[in-house]
């Protein structure tokens, strides 16, 4: 995870909005995930998560793909630790 933020730094906006929605919608048992949409990102941004094992598809219809993040904790303290570094 720190080497692919290394890499591709401008993704650490796009992993917080996702740890965030996954956050707001624990309280929700309909929640599917987030969309594209939701990190402000290109669709084939958001499917090099998918590629590079970060996030996973958690359902899929006709209109729109849901991902969640593989290890949402992971991705906090990751992005914590990179915060306070600087």
């Amino acid at each position: 995870m720190e080497q692919f933020l290394a890499k591709f730094p401008d993704y650490r906006k796009a992993l917080w909005l996702a740890a965030r929605s996954e956050e707001e919608g624990l309280g929700n048992p309909s929640y599917q995930g987030w969309q594209w949409s939701d990190l402000e990102m290109h669709p084939t941004r958001v499917l090099k998560l998918v590629i590079e094992g970060i996030a996973k598809i958690s359902m899929r219809t006709r209109r729109a793909t849901y991902y969640l993040l593989k290890e949402p904790d992971l991705v906090k303290t990751v992005l914590k630790s990179s915060v306070l570094k600087k």
